[in-house]
């Protein structure tokens, strides 16, 4: 992956999780998102939040017929 689209996925990935750990987190106060799960027509993202660190997998998927 060409490192600008690397970094344009980090970056959007980064928000969406912080956002969606806040979501999980106002539901309810005791859980802390862990993993996030994404996908679209092509792609499938999967992600790891951690406080320390953010893990992105990209991986095509393709819907089974």
């Amino acid at each position: 992956m060409p490192p600008p689209l690397a970094e344009s996925y980090s970056a959007a990935m980064q928000e969406l999780g912080k956002k969606a750990r806040n979501v999980v987190r106002d539901l309810d106060p005791t859980n802390d998102l862990r993993y996030l799960r994404v996908r679209a027509k092509r792609h499938e993202v999967l992600v790891a939040v951690d406080n320390e660190f953010l893990v992105i997998i990209i991986q095509r998927w393709t819907a089974s017929s």
